[in-house]
């Protein structure tokens, strides 16, 4: 950690072991919330000084917030994604005054929030932190900084925290029981890195429909949840079983991944499979075939986490707020059936 101090530094302070401090900070479950809660004012104590007038900030107001996502090295199929949350963030400022910046970071840089030049420097007055990719120690540094933060499209499961995100579990179940009502009895999951929230609720959704339909699950973990690792993994789930009749991606960008490698692989979709995803970003209508998907309402969810991080700003100590945005599920020709038009303009 940043500013001098260590996991050994508030280990010692508080009289516990470094492993706790560290389970504290990734979020992590077995912690008593005594202790958890002292952990997180220690940090706090350590790395931000409200006697420090220059770092503090609720001495001036820069009428900035930062949007904070993960950096990728490559494009992604997902760019959308991001670009639909800042739309909605930039409509929920109008008339504050307030502006949004946009700041990638890496997963070096995640490792010290102080690597981040405008949280270093004061230039904004809090942050909304996009996605499940965002590793939660580096969402604890930049609380502890004292800067308000609000999460969107994401939430800690052991801390606390302003959150806005979707139903991930009841949507998952949702689209993995149309798949069962149209008679798909092997249908696996394609599922992101396990410590992502999202992740974890919308596998916990896919199970549940299916052992409601007494169906045995079949899970499949990537590190990550990109084009390249849906085709890779669908490769490797048909090495193992070649009767899958369906596949449940974790977003979109999977699905249309497995959707291009069972196009290699001579299989159609959805004649020979039948392909979901979850997110609905563009190219899940413009993919061949379209792409039945879950519809984020990602603009709304942007203005709530503005409005919230107003708020925040306003009042640090007001209590979290955890919202969970409704979804919409969008039937196209990738899973065989026909387009709902009822749910297109509900999109709409």
């Amino acid at each position: 950690m940043s500013n001098g101090f260590s996991l050994k530094l508030i280990a010692d302070k508080l009289g516990i072991s470094v492993s706790t401090v560290s389970r504290v900070l990734n979020d992590k479950p077995g912690i008593n919330e005594k202790t958890r809660q002292k952990v997180l004012e220690t940090v706090r104590e350590l790395k931000y000084s409200p006697d420090d007038t220059e770092k503090n900030p609720g001495t001036v107001k820069t009428k900035t917030i930062g949007f904070i996502r993960k950096k990728r090295i490559k494009k992604t199929l997902s760019e959308d994604y991001h670009e639909r949350s800042i739309i909605g963030i930039e409509e929920g400022l109008l008339g504050s005054d307030y502006h949004v910046v946009t700041i990638s970071v890496t997963d070096e840089e995640m490792l010290d929030a102080n690597k981040i030049l405008v949280a270093r420097e004061r230039r904004v007055d809090g942050f909304i932190v996009h996605g499940p990719s965002i590793k939660p120690r580096f969402i604890h540094d930049l609380q502890s900084m004292g800067y308000p933060v609000v999460l969107l499209g994401n939430n800690l499961s052991e801390t606390e925290i302003d959150s806005i995100y979707c139903e991930n579990r009841r949507s998952s179940y949702d689209i993995t029981q149309h798949l069962i009502d149209h008679g798909h009895k092997k249908i696996v999951f394609l599922s992101g890195p396990l410590e992502w929230r999202s992740n974890r609720e919308r596998s916990i959704g896919y199970q549940e429909a299916l052992e409601a339909a007494e169906l045995k699950p079949i899970i499949i973990n990537m590190p990550d949840t990109t084009f390249e690792t849906g085709k890779e993994f669908f490769a490797s789930a048909l090495e193992n079983d070649s009767n899958i009749t369906a596949i449940v991606a974790v977003n979109d960008s999977t699905a249309i991944g497995v959707m291009d490698a069972a196009r290699r692989a001579g299989i159609k979709v959805p004649d020979d499979l039948a392909i979901v995803g979850f997110d609905d970003i563009a190219w899940a209508s413009i993919a061949y075939p379209p792409l039945t998907t879950i519809h984020i309402y990602l603009e709304e969810m942007g203005r709530l986490a503005s409005f919230r991080l107003l708020e925040l700003i306003d009042d640090p100590e007001s209590v979290p707020v955890k919202a969970s945005v409704a979804t919409c599920m969008i039937i196209r020709g990738s899973c065989g059936c026909e387009p709902d038009e009822e749910n297109v303009n509900r999109k709409n």
